[in-house]
């Protein structure tokens, strides 16, 4: 693979107009070079290659004093390619990598012949630019329309509103693969050269498929009220507004709002704000479709109080605070749940009278089918306070919410499947989440040195309120009470240190060949045995908290920003036994050797060892049994500094008189450039076996006429 690649970005706008219409039209290019090295040669030969191009328009007309239409029009077209060889492209070689050691096979034999062995049957450079193609295409039209009229001439502050607007989305790929034999070099005791050849050569394969289609119709109609009475500010909105979505030529959708929002502003002081909403989607069934949420707020800036006008110091004081029901219907609804399916064929439920005739059978699609199956919702409470001192210098906002959703969609644990079929999902859980957001900014400047610091952080925790479980022996079995996502396992107590060691140990059932070196798990309930009964929550309970600081200035031209961002309180439970276990994992006749097994036990490292001994094939009992243990929980937490920009714009007296008023931004700009994990292991941001963020560094000019 290549270290470094490149990426293009071109965009060309222009913007004009009179009074009676504007207009804006921005055309962009980016195109971004393989991953992979390809020295060519061959006409099949590609990469990992991306290209977009778009146009979108804007165009404002005041068609008379009181009708107004904006017209927006995009466009985009993607194309991408990456190998062939077996049909996944990128995600093929990428799993080679992460499985093949880098002394496995020579990469070209002494007659040219791509190197291999019994093993390893398909050579990763073969792979890279001798499989073929893959390409994947898309095409985005929308298109979108907003008309409003002015009734002000009638009653003063009145407006209609509506849009619509028509997406359409096509995905299509092509694929053109193929793949080349292998050949594994020896000399035999006569000096001979001998090839042995593995794997098979396959010509060139030809298909294309149309993977996705998308077509959305959206159209909205809204009245609108703002007026104000001296110090008496009011804002309504009353809208009604609707989807028509078809997705791979499915049945379509049909999401639907009506939406009262009403507000209330007194002297910028006092405020208070009312919305209700009736949502309507049609995969549920009939009688169950509708749900009915609102919100109210309240705000006071006490600044604006008469007893405050001497604090000139203080701009800004407001306290407010927001409680609302809120559903979540479309993400979860599933498919016509209320429904139940079933598949041809089996020997099931039959039809007709012929019992020895297998076509006429159908079975019972999983899961039963849920006639009351409901909006999820939510109660939800927000308290904030705002402040801005100094002449707006220094800003802080502070928030605590705390959210109590309900009738949120689980399976019962409880039932027992007599009929053979899954129970449905229901609306019975119920979780809470709560927490806080703060964000402080300063902003001044010394001179023309303009300059800024801003930091934000919040902190979020959740609790399973119910959740319908199976009765369990222990209560530190149960998930009801604990924290949502809360890592359940073994306890790791260290490394078996001598086979007597193990002999008076608890151990888990069904395993034979458990040695020094291997993990030893604690024994919750000191039963004599480790088992499914021994997991305890051992990591996700702590406050999720996330922070970024945000830094620059601007001085004469020369503008600079950075951002930082990171998390702490963060676990993670490695599985990735590619990394893990090193050399052969389970089901692997070979596999790559991670730096990390240099820390591996030995019976001359156990006092310093930090992973189990080496095994061949894998050692299931190292982990966990599929439960997992707190030997392989990895600390989350990491620092990142995201981005840095640097930017000069040329003086406004050069533009003038050698650049005919052409105003020029020349720029440079750096993304993930450092990062400080606790866990280096792994990509803080990415889990492994997917390819880990990349260093970007990027330059370019802004030319405005």
């Amino acid at each position: 693979m290549n270290k470094n690649s490149t990426t293009q970005s071109y965009n060309l706008n222009a913007t004009g107009g009179n009074k009676y219409a504007q207009y804006f039209i921005s055309v962009g290019y980016v195109g971004e070079n393989g991953l992979f090295k390809n020295p060519g040669g061959d006409a099949h030969d590609t990469n990992m290659t991306f290209d977009r191009y778009m146009i979108s328009s804007k165009v404002n007309i005041n068609i008379t004093d009181d009708l107004t239409a904006k017209v927006t029009l995009m466009g985009r077209i993607e194309e991408g390619t990456q190998p062939g060889g077996t049909g996944n492209g990128y995600d093929d070689i990428l799993s080679s990598i992460y499985s093949t050691p880098s002394n496995a096979y020579p990469v070209t034999n002494p007659d040219g012949s791509w190197g291999g062995s019994q093993s390893f049957n398909n050579n990763l450079l073969s792979q890279t630019i001798n499989s073929g193609y893959i390409t994947d295409g898309a095409r985005d039209v929308l298109g979108a329309i907003n008309l409003r009229y002015d009734f002000g001439k009638l009653v003063k502050g009145l407006s209609v509103r509506m849009v619509g607007s028509v997406t359409s989305q096509n995905r299509s790929t092509t694929k053109r693969t193929k793949t080349s034999e292998v050949f594994d070099y020896t000399i035999d005791k006569d000096g001979n050269d001998v090839y042995t050849r593995y794997g098979e050569k396959k010509t060139q394969s030809n298909s294309f498929s149309s993977v996705s289609t998308y077509r959305q119709m959206y159209g909205q109609l809204a009245v609108d009220y703002e007026r104000q009475f001296g110090k008496h500010k009011f804002k309504a909105s009353v809208l009604g507004d609707t989807r028509n979505t078809l997705t791979n030529w499915d049945l379509p959708e049909y999401p639907s709002n009506i939406i009262g929002d009403v507000s209330y502003d007194y002297a910028e002081r006092y405020f208070a704000q009312v919305a209700l909403s009736e949502s309507y989607y049609n995969r549920y069934a009939p009688g169950r479709r509708w749900g009915t949420f609102y919100a109210f707020g309240l705000g006071w800036d006490i600044s604006k109080e008469n007893f405050m006008e001497n604090c000139e110091w203080l701009n800004q004081l407001k306290i407010r605070g927001v409680y609302g029901k809120t559903g979540n219907g479309m993400n979860n609804a599933g498919y016509y749940t209320y429904y139940q399916t079933y598949s041809s064929g089996g020997d099931d439920y039959r039809l007709g009278t012929n019992l020895g005739q297998s076509s006429g059978s159908f079975t019972e699609k999983d899961k039963l089918a849920n006639l009351y199956q409901t909006w999820e919702k939510g109660n939800k409470l927000n308290i904030g306070v705002d402040i801005a001192l100094f002449n707006n210098k220094l800003q802080v906002t502070a928030d605590y919410f705390n959210d109590k959703y309900y009738d949120l969609l689980q399976a019962r644990g409880k039932s027992i499947e007599l009929i053979g079929q899954n129970y449905p999902d229901e609306n019975i859980a119920k979780e809470r989440w709560y927490g806080g957001e703060f964000s402080i900014t300063y902003q001044d400047h010394v001179g023309d040195f303009n300059y800024y610091a801003s930091a934000n952080w919040s902190c979020e925790q959740s609790k399973v309120l119910y959740k319908d479980e199976q009765k369990v022996p222990y209560e530190y079995l149960r998930t009801t009470g604990k924290p949502k996502g809360a890592i359940f396992g073994l306890v790791a107590e260290g490394f078996f240190t001598s086979q007597d060691e193990i002999t008076k140990s608890p151990v888990i059932e069904g395993f034979n060949n458990i040695q020094p070196g291997d993990i030893k798990y604690k024994d919750q309930n000191n039963d004599g045995v480790i088992n499914d009964f021994d997991k305890v929550m051992i990591g996700g309970d702590k406050p999720l908290s996330y922070f970024g600081i945000d830094l620059g200035f601007e001085w004469r031209g020369l503008e600079f920003s950075m951002f930082w961002q990171g998390v702490y309180n963060k676990d993670v439970l490695m599985s990735d036994w590619n990394l893990l276990e090193g050399f052969q994992t389970q089901g692997q006749v070979y596999g790559h050797a991670y730096e990390n097994m240099l820390d591996r036990w030995t019976p001359e490292t156990a006092a310093t060892a930090t992973f189990p001994r080496l095994s061949a094939g894998g050692n299931k009992y190292n982990q966990g049994n599929g439960w997992g243990s707190s030997f392989w929980l990895r600390s989350g937490n990491y620092i990142r500094l995201k981005n840095v920009s640097l930017g000069y714009n040329l003086p406004d007296s050069f533009c003038r008189n050698y650049l005919g008023g052409a105003r020029v931004k020349v720029f440079v700009s750096g993304q993930n450039l450092f990062t400080k994990a606790a866990n280096e292991l792994v990509d803080p941001e990415v889990s492994f076996g997917n390819y880990p963020l990349q260093r970007c560094i990027s330059t370019g000019i802004n030319v405005k006429f």
